[in-house]
């Protein structure tokens, strides 16, 4: 079971942006602001590559020709992880993640879920500091890694992750607000990373990485200051829906302001 969480996992993070799937994400506010954030990620696209690269008797001989429907509660690798700080384990330590995997049907699923006490906890959430940023790789790491497996060479060039995209936002969450704004000095470091111009030109082919975030509200919206959000009928629903990838381009076409 190790070896076949080893193996997904590696291409699950190697390979997290050379393929287009869906990611969404999915916010519940209570009135008292606990909540819980969800990231549902479809990487059914990502077995085709797996196939071409390692071949079916070679999946066959990992036991990844079998079906998989698995759920890891986050706290059972927290306590091992490296680079992971306090903060991050206490987002994270509630958290659970379900993994889905079907290589006939096509299918490769992770859902993510942590529950979190107060705004606060939801702003650090929608940082990228837990969900399915670096903090969560890291874990996977730690967990799934051969302990005599060298690091991570210093300077070498690392995908970025949902987290990275996520930090280049200020967000801010109170009482009635949800507010993300560009933060121009994270921005430029994040596109001065050297594999960034690659990133980008997966932009440019046509790739996509389907994003959409749901926030339900414990009220109904006041006013939102982005055309591409959508509101439901009782406005207690907001949705916004769009291609990851472009935010590479224009970082501010996806920040919001939503008062309720």
């Amino acid at each position: 079971m190790k070896k076949y969480f080893k193996y997904v996992l590696a291409v699950a993070l190697s390979v997290f942006f050379v393929s287009c799937y869906e990611v969404n994400e999915e916010i519940e506010i209570n009135s008292d602001g606990s909540g819980t954030y969800v990231t549902k990620m479809d990487m059914g696209q990502l077995i085709d590559m797996m196939q071409t690269f390692a071949g079916d008797e070679e999946l066959k001989k990992d036991g990844l020709d079998k079906v998989y429907d698995t759920t890891i509660l986050f706290k059972s690798l927290l306590d091992s992880a490296k680079d992971v700080t306090a903060e991050q384990k206490e987002l994270m330590k509630d958290g659970k993640m379900k993994m889905q995997m079907n290589i006939k049907e096509k299918i490769f699923k992770m859902d993510m879920n942590f529950p979190f006490k107060d705004q606060n906890s939801l702003q650090l959430l929608m940082s990228g500091k837990g969900g399915s940023g670096t903090g969560i790789s890291s874990a996977f790491k730690n967990m799934f890694g051969k302990k005599d497996e060298p690091a991570d060479q210093p300077g070498a060039p690392k995908a970025p992750d949902m987290g990275d995209f996520a930090a280049i936002y200020d967000v801010t969450i109170k009482n009635g607000l949800i507010q993300k704004k560009v933060n121009a000095a994270k921005y430029k470091e994040f596109m001065d990373r050297p594999e960034m111009a690659q990133m980008k030109q997966l932009n440019s082919s046509g790739m996509e990485i389907l994003y959409t975030t749901t926030i339900k509200l414990p009220r109904a919206a006041k006013k939102t200051d982005n055309p591409m959000i959508k509101l439901s009928e009782d406005k207690k629903t907001v949705t916004m829906k769009y291609n990851l990838l472009e935010l590479l381009e224009n970082p501010d076409k996806f920040a919001y302001s939503i008062q309720y």
